[in-house]
């Protein structure tokens, strides 16, 4: 893959939707006692996270030898930054799953930040590093020592650190369209839709330190006045706090509620009122103008 400028780095993260936020793992018990029928052992699975000097590993693993493996080679390769571990043993799992682990592992640890998932027929990798050539070397070790039936997928961004990040930030602030982020009825509680249109607010936020973002509620016109600027400022306030929860600093977030004042579709039809439950996100950094 040729090198790619900050602001294409930029782009692309917009178009596949940052990196994501990985579903809370099911640890439950796999006996069902009310028929005492046996229920399907749990999916092995291991995710790591790797940003903003923080490193997260939670998941599946082999054995206790398996779990100081890891920690070995956080201590060695993220020497100088956070630690947080989630293991959960479940003894089962693929064979070289260990070894598969510690490769993607240390392809993290190339990286300026990353995100990998771990399954028993999959290895999904995605994020951002300027160290290409050593990247490439460690990412060719993992595919030769593949088993059968398990692939990977990397969407690896390689990023020239000599282009100018603030001048691309303010170019892809300006650029940046979420899509629609919808709500159900009388609800602060977005669709599934809108996550990986938040995502990418977040990815983009991530990687431009310097933006400030505003996020404005809307509704529909069912309601009083009062009620709707109400909902609306907590669907705001729902957005934020998942930005928040993505990495994102609070100070850098501005929460304000439009109620049912600006609507972008007749509010007569259902559809016009579904899409009038939004939210507006904005970012803007020093070099815009208002």
């Amino acid at each position: 893959m040729i090198k790619i400028s900050v602001f294409r780095c930029i782009a692309i993260v917009l178009l596949i939707g940052g990196l994501a936020t990985a579903p809370k793992l099911n640890f439950d018990a796999t006996f069902d006692r009310s028929n005492n029928t046996a229920l399907p052992a749990p999916t092995p699975r291991f995710d790591f996270r790797w940003q903003r000097g923080t490193l997260r590993l939670a998941g599946h693993t082999a054995s206790a030898n398996h779990e100081q493996s890891l920690l070995q080679v956080a201590a060695a390769s993220f020497s100088e930054h956070s630690l947080e571990t989630d293991f959960m043993p479940l003894g089962i799992v693929p064979d070289q799953w260990e070894d598969l682990s510690m490769k993607v592992l240390y392809l993290l640890a190339e990286s300026n930040s990353s995100e990998a998932v771990l399954t028993n027929n999959e290895i999904d990798i995605r994020g951002v590093t300027t160290k290409e050539v050593v990247w490439k070397s460690h990412l060719e070790a993992l595919r030769i020592v593949l088993p059968e039936g398990v692939s990977v997928s990397a969407n690896m961004l390689y990023i020239d650190p000599t282009i100018d990040t603030k001048q691309a930030c303010t170019m892809a602030a300006k650029a940046l369209v979420t899509g629609a982020i919808n709500f159900e009825e009388s609800t602060a509680e977005f669709l599934d839709s809108a996550y990986p249109r938040l995502n990418r607010v977040v990815a983009l936020a991530d990687v431009c330190t310097a933006t400030m973002i505003s996020i404005t509620g809307h509704t529909d016109s069912s309601g009083s006045d009062e009620w709707n600027q109400r909902l609306s400022l907590k669907r705001a306030a729902a957005v934020s706090d998942y930005i928040a929860h993505g990495g994102i600093n609070k100070d850098r977030l501005f929460v304000s509620s439009a109620g049912s004042s600006l609507p972008i579709a007749d509010n007569a039809t259902h559809y016009g009122r579904s899409l009038n439950r939004r939210i507006d996100i904005k970012l803007q950094t020093d070099q815009q103008t208002n």
